[in-house]
Formats: C-alpha cells, sequence, structure tokens
C-alpha cells in the first residue's frame, strides 16, 4: 500500500487563504493520488485537537470535506506524539502493510530520506503551497500505477 503523509498548513493552503484549501495545490494532490493509488495520511497538527478531544475543529472538517469531494481516501491520522516525525514513525510501525511512503510537509525537522517531500518553508517564504517539482517528486517515490494497454484485435 501506498500512502501519502499530508500536512496541510504550507501544503494545501497559500498565504492568501490560512486554513483554507487552496485549489491548485488540491489539484496536484490529486494527481499525485491518481497517478499512484496513494492513499493519505493526515499529519498536520490540525488533527491533534480532534485527537485530544474527540471534537473535529472548522479547520480539519473542512479538509476532510474537500479531500473527500475529489475522490481522495484518508486512511485516518497519525497519532498524537512528541513530535510529527515521532507521529508517522508510529504510523508506519502500527501498518506494515505500507510499503512505500512519502511525507510532505514544509517542516525541515523531519528526515525520511527520498520520502520527504520538503516545501519550502513557510517560515521563510510564506505559505507557498504544493508545487509542481514536489508533485513529481512524490510520483517518482511512489511510482507511477502501471496501466495495462488492451490493443485492438485485428482480423
Amino acid at each position: 500500500m501506498k500512502v501519502i503523509f499530508l500536512d496541510f498548513n504550507g501544503v494545501l493552503d497559500t498565504s492568501y487563504k490560512i486554513d483554507e484549501v487552496n485549489y491548485d495545490n488540491l489539484q496536484r494532490l490529486k494527481h499525485i493520488v491518481h497517478e499512484t493509488e496513494a492513499n493519505v495520511v493526515i499529519s498536520s497538527s490540525i488533527k491533534n485537537s480532534f485527537l485530544l478531544t474527540n471534537r473535529m475543529n472548522s479547520t480539519l472538517r473542512a479538509l476532510l470535506d474537500r479531500l473527500m469531494c475529489e475522490g481522495i481516501n484518508v486512511l485516518g491520522f497519525t497519532p498524537y506524539g512528541y513530535s510529527r516525525e515521532e507521529e508517522i514513525k508510529m504510523y508506519l510501525e502500527a501498518h506494515p502493510e505500507i510499503d512505500s511512503f512519502v511525507v510532505i510537509d514544509d517542516d525541515y525537522d523531519m528526515d525520511f530520506g527520498e520520502s520527504m517531500i520538503k516545501l519550502p518553508s513557510q517560515r521563510i517564504h510564506g505559505q507557498l503551497g504544493l508545487d509542481d517539482i514536489s508533485v513529481n517528486k512524490a510520483i517518482k517515490v511512489l511510482g507511477k500505477v502501471e496501466q495495462s494497454v488492451k490493443l485492438k484485435k485485428t482480423k
């Protein structure tokens, strides 16, 4: 199974629409999912209020609704932990069926090698969001889905 560990702020939103899903960035994520048949796991800190209180805030609800409307399958959330890196590692340990993954985030404090798709830091560059270069890196790491081609038989 292929998984995208998805941050929200700095990935799907922009400095123009903080805490709102940017349409272009969402379409880029959808393209990754379409090309790789990956599922999404929310690793963003916006899920912590839900995990700690069992109440979903409006930002998380809006994100989940938009992903669902685009046909993007969300498996769930990383557990609450000391750091986002620790949370992702805990999720991976609990789900050995994951054979490839990418972490799409603007947090530079994590190290997942090639599986880490580091976006420009929102702290330095503002919230630019998911870009085409990062989309291509994610597809390369996850691997494209083999499309079977059916040829017409000629008589």
